[in-house]
């Protein structure tokens, strides 16, 4: 058994840097998911659904509407 043995433990500060970087990352993706919920509701005319439905994402746009009465709740124009 050598003295100069490194523990097995990490260090705090090792543990502190890994937790500041795991919670950046959460909130990098929390960002990220809510900018892209913000776009769905706000800004979509069917461009989300069109590889699922094709051109019947542009007639019958489901995104759209489902959202739409959610935009005058939040008083944001879409007209």
């Amino acid at each position: 058994m050598g003295a100069l043995s490194t523990p097995a433990v990490p260090s705090q500060e090792t543990a502190s840097i890994a937790g500041r970087l795991r919670d950046q990352v959460i909130a990098g993706v929390l960002v990220a998911l809510a900018l892209f919920i913000l776009y769905a509701v706000f800004l979509d005319q069917g461009a989300l659904l069109s590889p699922v439905y094709g051109e019947l994402s542009r007639s019958a746009n489901y995104l759209h509407e489902l959202s739409h009465d959610g935009r005058h709740l939040f008083a944001a124009n879409c007209h």
